[in-house]
């Protein structure tokens, strides 16, 4: 927070205004109680239209900007040194709070307004609303957001700050921060790890998300009642999911069955399709394994290649591989589809 006298710097600025422009301006921006006014409520008070209040409005805005200057100067050397500490650029709501605190927000939505050296971008599909020193900047940060939005969405995995910065041509970290700060569609985990915000491993609000999390933070095949203690082990590690009540075995594995995105690879253990597992039975694995090769099969070589999708048995290969209605045995010991 930038240690000034707001209320009084504002005050001063006031001095030269009407009474009627000073009273609208200060209840537009809520310098009095914190409590905006909109244009309608303060016309119906004045007992002018809306957009004479407007007007009025402008004009005041517009003379602090001429004539204000030299009283503003403090205030407009602070905010302009905040900026340049961030890239140039911040996202309104971090603005409003880490300059202004909770108490004097509103004097620096004020301020921000009649400081002419500071402009503010309307929010858009990519990003929050921000304020910026040079609106040459704005080509520049939608071109840089949207570099990081192809890459993550490329890589499907959350980066590193490390790795963020790595990912893009500008030198000024102050700025690629800045830049993660206004995105609508990149937030941080609890890990400090960026991507997208839809993605389990930054958001995991629903129980699938949560068991999809913990299957890549395991990176490996899972038996049902462990990812539920996983799942519970998460709820209490992560700020974001403190306080949600425990999952129980049966809705765990319910979903495990329900989600494609899981496929039981043994007796109750499931892994995800992503690594390469594919759904079915032992027999329909086998099946699919003689079918993916033009050439016959050796014994050894099918349980090879079935063990690689299924915790089994070999004795449970072998036997699904003796049904004579399914395989055929060739005379060299290999094994082809019928």
């Amino acid at each position: 927070m930038i240690n000034l006298n707001y209320p009084q710097i504002q005050k001063d600025l006031f001095e030269d205004l009407p009474p009627r422009t000073r009273d609208i301006l200060q209840k537009r921006f809520g310098l009095v109680n914190q409590q905006k006014e909109t244009l309608e409520a303060i016309g119906r008070r004045l007992h002018v239209t809306r957009e004479r209040v407007r007007q009025i409005e402008d004009a005041g805005l517009e003379k602090l900007r001429q004539k204000g200057q030299k009283k503003l100067r403090p205030v407009a050397e602070s905010f302009l040194n905040y900026f340049q500490k961030n890239g140039g650029f911040k996202r309104e709501d971090l603005v409003l709070r880490e300059i202004g605190g909770e108490k004097y927000q509103p004097y620096v939505r004020f301020f921000l307004v009649v400081i002419p050296e500071v402009y503010r971008v309307r929010e858009s599909n990519l990003y929050y609303p921000f304020w910026t020193v040079t609106l040459e900047k704005v080509p520049t940060v939608e071109e840089t957001l949207q570099s990081f939005l192809r890459e993550l969405e490329k890589l499907r995995k959350p980066l590193s700050l490390e790795e963020i910065f790595s990912l893009s041509s500008q030198n000024d970290q102050s700025f690629i921060l800045s830049c993660l700060e206004t995105a609508k569609a990149i937030e941080p985990n609890w890990e400090g790890f960026y991507g997208l915000i839809d993605w389990p491993e930054i958001n995991p609000r629903r129980l699938r998300d949560k068991i999809y999390l913990v299957f890549r933070k395991e990176e490996k095949p899972i038996h049902f009642s462990r990812v539920t203690e996983l799942v519970n082990q998460l709820n209490q590690e992560v700020p974001l999911l403190s306080g949600q009540r425990p999952a129980l075995t049966q809705t765990v594995h319910n979903e495990l069955i329900r989600d494609e995105r899981f496929v039981l690879v043994g007796r109750g253990t499931y892994a995800l399709r992503e690594w390469g597992y594919q759904p079915g039975t032992v027999k329909e694995i086998i099946q699919k394994v003689l079918r993916e090769n033009e050439e016959p099969l050796s014994k050894e070589e099918i349980v090879e290649k079935v063990l690689q999708q299924r915790l089994v048995r070999k004795a449970t290969i072998l036997l699904n591989l003796s049904r004579e209605k399914e395989f055929e045995r060739l005379s060299d010991g290999r094994y082809r589809l019928i």
